[in-house]
């Protein structure tokens, strides 16, 4: 993968984790909430880590996921 689809990889596992996050309301059986958290995180800590694998500076790893749209 090229550095720019590792990024995009970053960047779309943040923003499921960024929507997740402002749409668990109660309602949902807590079990499903913290199962779908940890698979979200789990994604988001992959996408991460093959980036840094791959050498991109964390600097910039971190900046695309503060730009991270929701």
């Amino acid at each position: 993968m090229t550095d720019e689809e590792l990024l995009e990889r970053v960047r779309d596992a943040c923003v499921v984790l960024h929507s997740f996050l402002r749409t668990a309301r109660s309602g949902i059986a807590v079990s499903a909430r913290e199962g779908t958290y940890r698979q979200l995180t789990d994604e988001l800590r992959d996408a991460v880590d093959a980036a840094q694998a791959a050498g991109v500076p964390e600097a910039v790893i971190f900046d695309t996921m503060d730009t991270a749209a929701p």
